[in-house]
């Protein structure tokens, strides 16, 4: 469950208030750095450190996952109108495998050096571009991509090979889609059970 620092949880339950909440994104490229906000104008945070964030487009898309329980993924548009996003991909390695920080602060306590809510680290796992937008796909940070502990088990997705040991399977059948319902059709959906769920 994400936390709320103290001056955001005073911001949020007021009833009106004069500041507004800021989304900053960074953009880690390979021998570059992109520090843009979701602002009509720049913003220094946190106040005194020198550190600009730029008053730049972009949007943020939907949190999507496949039907096999895969790590999600999310998307961010970022304006090419002006083409100097893409002048940034060409010149510092297209941005494939780039880290993406997500971090949110409020106006009204831009001296506060930590964002209101915990930083969100993102891959580039693919960037498109056209005249409009440059579209970044992101994935969970590599360290968010380990399984701890290793067997970790995922929505509909069995991590097992196809008639391997653990998968346990010695049928006729040929191949497997790795779901739980194909488990079911081969009478081996049991292999999706929790170890503390077998007796």
């Amino acid at each position: 469950m994400l936390d709320l620092s103290a001056a955001a949880k005073l911001e949020k339950n007021k009833i009106s208030s004069t500041g507004a909440w800021i989304v900053l994104l960074e953009v880690q490229l390979q021998g570059a750095t992109i520090k843009i906000c979701n602002n009509n104008e720049n913003i220094e945070w946190p106040t005194g450190s020198g550190q600009e964030w730029i008053a730049f487009p972009f949007e943020l898309g939907n949190v999507t996952e496949d039907s096999k329980g895969e790590l999600p993924q999310l998307s961010v548009k970022i304006s090419n109108v002006t083409g100097s996003m893409q002048q940034y991909l060409e010149q510092y390695g297209g941005g494939t495998d780039a880290t993406v920080i997500l971090r949110v602060v409020h106006s009204e306590h831009l001296d506060n050096p930590v964002s209101e809510l915990p930083d969100q680290h993102f891959t580039v796992k693919k960037t498109t571009a056209d005249n409009y937008w440059v579209t970044f796909t992101l994935g969970p940070d590599y360290t968010l991509t380990q399984c701890v502990p290793p067997n970790k088990y995922r929505k509909n997705f069995c991590p097992y090979k196809f008639k391997g040991i653990e998968c346990g399977y010695s049928g006729v059948a040929t191949e497997c889609n790795k779901t739980l319902g194909r488990c079911r059709e081969l009478g081996n959906s049991k292999r999706f059970e929790f170890p503390s769920s077998r007796h």
